[in-house]
């Protein structure tokens, strides 16, 4: 199994703390884990120039950083996003790169990977709800076109590691065990949902029609992996 995890802060906390009891519960002789940090690892904020939209993502200012990024994500098995609750949203950190990660957006070059995977979003927070967080992640990883994302948000009641209590970190293992088991299960069999199929057939209907000439690199790509014929992007 190849896991590749981005974290959305550089600390190694509470969040972090949950995501490698995660991988714990997933590790076995086979596991390979590719970790990010951020803003570490990052690119730099993203300009809104559109150079990956009309040009190609080859063509970001932030390319070295962003490519290395998204093709560890296409060649794992399973995606852990996790970020601390900073304002009841993600970490600006996390929403920067999926800012940079927009031309992956089944709206415009999805990549046919992404709809064989399984993921995960991990939030936590001092007191403040965390699930909002993680479904924000989520959000962003169904609009690439992942079919499965599980969500992990705790509230720690806790500024850090060493104040949490027994009875959080016994939550915490019961948490994991629970997306560890789902996960063995999904990732032999992942099936793209009916949502993704839905938004896959609405955006292929876009891409066929005279007003998806305003972006050739769009059509081009879905004309070169066979999505206006027969081809579809989970089989």
């Amino acid at each position: 199994m190849k896991i590749t995890v981005i974290h959305g802060q550089g600390h190694k906390g509470v969040t972090y703390t949950m995501t490698n009891t995660l991988l714990k519960k997933l590790r076995n002789s086979d596991t390979a884990v590719t970790e990010f940090f951020l803003p570490k690892d990052g690119p730099s904020f993203c300009i809104g120039c559109n150079s990956c939209f009309i040009k190609g993502e080859d063509h970001c200012p932030g390319a070295e950083k962003v490519q290395p990024i998204i093709k560890a994500m296409e060649q794992a098995d399973v995606i852990i996003l996790d970020s601390p609750n900073y304002v009841m949203e993600m970490s600006g950190a996390m929403k920067n790169l999926m800012d940079h990660f927009a031309y992956r957006w089944v709206t415009h070059r999805p990549s046919k990977e992404m709809y064989k995977k399984v993921a995960v979003t991990i939030c936590s927070s001092a007191g403040a709800p965390a699930k909002h967080t993680t479904k924000s992640m989520a959000k962003q990883l169904k609009w690439m076109g992942v079919p499965r994302v599980y969500c992990f948000p705790m509230i720690c009641s806790a500024m850090g590691v060493a104040d949490l209590k027994p009875e959080k970190l016994e939550k915490m293992e019961h948490a994991a065990e629970k997306i560890a088991k789902k996960i063995r299960r999904q990732t032999n069999h992942p099936r793209a949902s009916v949502r993704n199929k839905l938004f896959f057939y609405i955006f292929r209907k876009m891409q066929m029609s005279p007003a998806s000439s305003w972006n050739p690199m769009d059509r081009e790509w879905w004309v070169s992996q066979g999505w206006t014929k027969k081809v579809r992007p989970w089989k």
